[in-house]
C-alpha cells in the first residue's frame, strides 16, 4: 500500500537587514548583541557535548558499540519501554531527567510512572560524581536560564552527538565486520602471501624516509607512490610518480618547444626535426658542422632552417650542444604519448622514496619478490581497516551550530519581512527586532501555506543569516516503504563497496514488493549517470525506455533560460562584452575552483615556509589561516552541488517519476588517482558526485520519490541494447573520447553519457549484472 504522508522539516535562509528608516550604526549594534549570543550558545553546546562524551567513557557498556551508559543513552534517545511518544513527550523527559541529575529539580517520574530502577541508579551515580571545573560552571550558567532554554541547548547537543558520532560508530562497527570477512576471504584465496611475507614487506615501508613527512621515518599511506619493483630492477630512470605523467621535465619542455614552432610555422613537423636533430648529433662528433648541415640538407635554405631551429631549441632547453653530442642522442621523450604505467620515458630518474625501496628489495628472496604485486594489492585494502569516525565539537568559528529560538522566543510577519527574536537575558514581552530578506517569489510552499516552528540564527565569517523552519507534508508516494529503510539497508546491513550487488537485490525485493501497482509496467524510473563534461538520465516506464535528458553537469554560477547579456551601466564606457559560458573563467567551473586549490597550496606552503622553527621543521598552517579562501571553495562545490541536484529534480518531476537510480560510486576513486600529479587532482576538485545523491535524496523523499543506488563498476563499457561488455578497450576509450558509444557486438550506436545511464537502469532490472570491482575482475 502507498505510504502515509510523512512531514518533514525544510529550511529556508533569508538575510537580516535593516528596519525601514534605522540606522546603520543601530543595527550594527542589534547584530553584535545577537553574535555574543550565538557564540555562546555553540559555547555551551559544546561543553554540554564534552559532558555527554563524558558519560561515554566513564559508564559505556563495552559489549554495546555506540553506548553511552543507561544515562547517556536516554539522554541521547529518550524512550520508555511500553509507552508511545511523540517528539514533544520525548523532550520533556529528557530535561526533566537532566535536572534532576543537574541538581536543578527532581524528577519524581515519567510519563505517569516512577522512573525504572536502572535509570534512577544511574543518575544517583552520575549526580555523586564530582564534576569536571567545565561541567560545573557549565550548570551554574544554565541554573540560571528558563527551562525552555536548558531543553534547546540540551536537545541540540543531544542531537549533535547522535548525527556526528553515535550513527557513525555503529555503521563503523559493521564496516569493519564486513571488512575483516572481506580481508579473511581474500588472504585464504592467496596462500602463497603468508603472514611473514606481508610482515616482511611492511618492515621494509617501516624503515623508509617519507619526504611526504619531511623526512620521517615510515611511509603510512596503503598505496605508496613507489614504483613497483620490477620497473625499480630495470634501472631505467622510468619512474611512473616523478615529473608530469611519468615524463621528466625535458619531455614537457620539448613539448612546449614543438608547440611554440607549430603556432609560427604550421609547416614544421616535429617528427622530421627530430630526426635530422638525432643524423646531426651522430654526426658532428667527427665531422665538421658545415660538412654535416651539407650532407644532410642540399638547399642553403633548408641549413638556415635547421640552423635556426636547432638553436631555439637548446636556448628552450637550456641545453649544451657538446654534452648532446658526448650523448649522441636527445635527452627527452619526442612524443607524450602514454602516461603513468604505459609511460616509456626513459628520461625521468626515480625518486629517492622508489630508490630507497630498491636498495631495500634487493636483499629479498626471489620467490619473496615474486609476491610483491600481491602484497602491494593486499596493503592497498586490507593494511588498516576502515577508519573509526573522529568526534569534531561545535564552534562558533570552524564548526558552527546555529542558535536556536523556539516557539515563544520568536515572532515572525512574513507579509512585513519582520523578524523579532527574545535573547536569553530578555525578559518575557522584550524583542529585538529586525527585517529580512522577503519570501520568495515562486518558491513554494508560499508564505500563506506555512507556520514557522523555530528560528536558526547563524553567522559565516561577518554575515549572518537565519533558517526559517516549517513542516512541509511529503506528497504521498506509491511506495510503501521509506527511504530511511533503504538507507538503512545500505549504511547497515550492507555497508562495504563489496556489497553492492546484495544491496541492490534486498532493496529492489523491498521496493517492487511495496510498489501499489504493477511495477514492470507502470512503475516510472529515472537512471542518472553523471560525469565531469556532461551527464544523462534515461527516463524508463516499467522496462520500456521512454527517452535520454542531457544533463550539463558542469555549469556557469546560475541556471539561466539563454546566456545573459551585461548591461551597459555608463554611457561614456563602453559596455562589457556579452558573456560567453565556453570561454569566461568564472563560475562554478572545476578550472576555477582548481585555481583557488592551486592559490591555497602556494600560500600554505610560504606560510609554512616564514613559521620554519628550524632547519628542517617547518610549521603546518592553522585552521583559520586562509579561513576566507577556504570558505570561498567550500560554498563553490556546495554550490555547484545544489544547482546539479536540482537539475536532477526537474527531470524526474517533470516525467513524473517514482523512483531514482544513480551509481554506487562507494569507494571509488579517479582511475590513478593515487598517480595523480597535484595539478590533475585540483582540477577533479568538482567530483562530488556522492553529495549530489544526498541532495537529490532531500528533495526526492519531499515529492514521494525514493532513490537507490546501483553497482557502478564498468557500467560504461557494457551495451544496453545486446548486454555485453566491450573487449576492445582501445576502441570504447577513443570512442568515448568522442562522446558516442559503438558496440563491437551488435553495432548499437548512441551518446556515451545516455547507454550507461540506460545500462544503470538495466542493473537495477537485473538484466545486466556487472563484475565485482575488485582486482582480478
Amino acid at each position: 500500500m502507498p505510504s502515509s504522508r510523512y512531514r518533514e522539516a525544510r529550511t529556508l535562509v533569508r538575510r537580516l537587514c535593516r528596519l525601514p528608516g534605522e540606522d546603520r550604526a543601530a543595527f550594527k549594534g542589534k547584530v553584535a548583541r545577537l553574535r555574543e549570543h550565538f557564540e555562546r550558545f555553540n559555547v555551551d553546546v559544546a561543553e554540554l557535548c564534552q559532558w555527554l562524551m563524558g558519560l561515554r567513557r566513564r559508564h559505556a557498556d563495552a559489549s554495546r558499540p555506540g553506548s553511552f551508559g543507561v544515562l547517556g543513552d536516554f539522554l541521547l534517545e529518550p524512550a520508555i519501554e511500553g509507552v508511545e511518544s511523540d517528539e514533544a513527550q520525548r523532550d520533556r523527559w529528557r530535561l526533566a531527567v537532566f535536572d534532576d541529575v543537574a541538581g536543578f529539580r527532581p524528577a519524581d517520574g515519567l510519563a505517569d510512572r516512577p522512573i525504572s530502577e536502572a535509570l534512577r541508579q544511574a543518575m544517583t551515580q552520575v549526580a555523586a560524581e564530582p564534576p569536571t571545573p567545565t561541567a560545573r560552571r557549565l550548570f551554574e550558567r544554565l541554573a540560571r536560564l528558563e527551562p525552555a532554554h536548558r531543553l534547546v541547548l540540551l536537545k541540540a547537543a543531544a542531537e549533535w552527538v547522535v548525527a556526528r558520532y553515535r550513527r557513525g560508530v555503529e555503521n563503523w562497527v559493521r564496516r569493519h565486520e564486513e571488512w575483516e570477512k572481506e580481508k579473511s576471504e581474500w588472504e585464504r584465496r592467496h596462500p602463497d602471501l603468508t603472514d611473514q611475507v606481508r610482515d616482511q614487506y611492511t618492515a621494509v615501508f617501516k624503515t623508509l624516509k617519507d619526504p611526504a613527512r619531511e623526512g620521517l621515518q615510515g611511509v603510512r599511506r596503503k598505496n605508496p607512490r613507489i614504483c613497483p619493483y620490477r620497473r625499480l630492477e630495470e634501472k631505467k630512470d622510468n619512474c611512473i610518480y616523478a615529473g608530469q605523467k611519468g615524463h621528466g621535465p625535458l619531455c614537457w619542455k620539448y613539448d612546449e618547444f614543438c608547440k611554440t614552432l607549430k603556432e609560427r610555422n604550421p609547416r614544421f613537423n616535429e617528427r622530421t626535426f627530430a630526426e635530422q636533430a638525432e643524423q646531426y648529433l651522430q654526426g658532428i662528433a667527427n665531422r665538421p658542422k658545415h660538412q654535416i648541415l651539407r650532407e644532410l640538407f642540399q638547399a642553403a635554405r633548408d641549413q638556415q632552417r635547421f640552423s635556426e631551429q636547432w638553436q631555439r631549441y637548446l636556448r628552450g632547453l637550456n641545453l649544451n650542444e657538446s654534452n648532446l653530442v658526448e650523448r649522441g642522442r636527445l635527452p627527452h621523450c619526442l612524443k607524450i604519448g602514454g602516461t603513468w604505467e604505459q609511460s616509456k620515458c626513459e628520461w625521468n630518474p626515480h625518486t629517492d622514496l622508489c630508490n630507497q625501496y630498491r636498495r631495500a628489495l634487493v636483499q629479498f628472496d626471489p620467490q619473496v619478490l615474486r609476491l610483491e604485486d600481491q602484497y602491494r594489492e593486499w596493503r592497498r585494502r586490507y593494511l588498516a581497516g576502515p577508519r573509526k569516525p573522529v568526534f569534531r565539537y561545535p564552534s562558533s568559528r570552524e564548526l558552527p551550530m546555529p542558535k536556536i529560538f523556539g516557539a515563544g522566543f520568536h515572532e515572525i510577519d512574513l507579509d512585513r519581512s519582520v523578524l523579532r527574536l527574545r535573547l536569553d537575558d530578555m525578559p518575557a514581552g522584550e524583542w529585538l527586532e529586525f527585517g529580512i530578506t522577503p519570501w520568495p517569489r515562486d518558491y513554494r510552499p508560499s508564505r500563506r501555506e506555512v507556520g514557522i516552528t523555530s528560528v536558526h540564527v547563524n553567522f559565516v565569517g561577518a554575515r549572518v543569516r537565519v533558517g526559517l523552519r516549517f513542516d512541509v507534508p511529503h506528497r504521498a508516494s506509491r511506495f510503501g516503504c521509506s527511504q530511511d529503510e533503504i538507507d538503512e539497508l545500505r549504511s547497515r546491513r550492507f555497508p562495504r563497496q563489496a556489497q553492492d550487488q546484495e544491496f541492490l537485490e534486498a532493496a529492489r525485493k523491498r521496493l517492487l514488493e511495496s510498489f501499489s501497482c504493477h511495477a514492470k509496467d507502470s512503475l516510472r524510473l529515472l537512471a542518472v549517470d553523471l560525469g565531469l563534461t556532461g551527464a544523462c538520465a534515461a527516463v524508463y516506464q516499467g522496462r520500456a525506455h521512454q527517452m535520454d535528458v542531457p544533463l550539463p553537469i558542469i555549469k556557469i554560477d546560475r541556471l539561466y533560460a539563454e546566456p545573459p547579456q551585461t548591461r551597459k551601466k555608463d554611457e561614456t564606457r563602453d559596455a562589457p562584452p556579452p558573456f560567453d559560458a565556453s570561454s569566461d573563467p568564472r563560475g562554478l567551473t572545476k578550472e576555477h575552483v582548481g585555481r583557488h586549490l592551486k592559490r591555497l597550496a602556494e600560500k600554505t606552503a610560504d606560510l609554512a615556509a616564514r613559521r620554519r622553527t628550524g632547519p628542517n621543521q617547518p610549521v603546518a598552517p592553522g585552521d583559520r589561516d586562509l579561513g576566507v579562501l577556504n570558505r570561498h571553495v567550500a560554498w563553490m562545490i556546495r554550490d555547484w552541488i545544489r544547482l546539479n541536484a536540482a537539475q536532477v529534480m526537474a527531470v524526474a518531476e517533470k516525467h513524473g517519476c517514482d523512483l531514482i537510480v544513480f551509481e554506487s560510486l562507494r569507494g571509488f576513486r579517479l582511475p590513478g588517482y593515487h598517480e595523480m600529479d597535484p595539478d590533475k587532482k585540483r582540477r577533479q576538485a568538482m567530483f562530488a558526485f556522492g553529495r549530489v545523491r544526498r541532495k537529490v535524496v532531500e528533495k526526492a523523499v519531499e515529492r514521494g520519490m525514493r532513490v537507490v543506488t546501483v553497482p557502478y563498476f564498468k557500467s560504461s563499457q557494457f551495451c544496453s541494447a545486446c548486454r555485453r561488455e566491450q573487449r576492445n578497450k582501445g576502441q570504447w576509450r577513443r570512442n568515448k573520447r568522442e562522446g558516442k558509444f559503438k558496440c563491437e557486438h551488435c553495432g548499437c550506436q548512441l551518446n556515451s553519457d545516455a547507454n550507461a545511464a540506460q545500462v544503470l537502469a538495466r542493473v537495477f532490472w537485473g538484466e545486466i549484472q556487472l563484475p565485482r570491482p575488485d582486482s582480478e575482475s
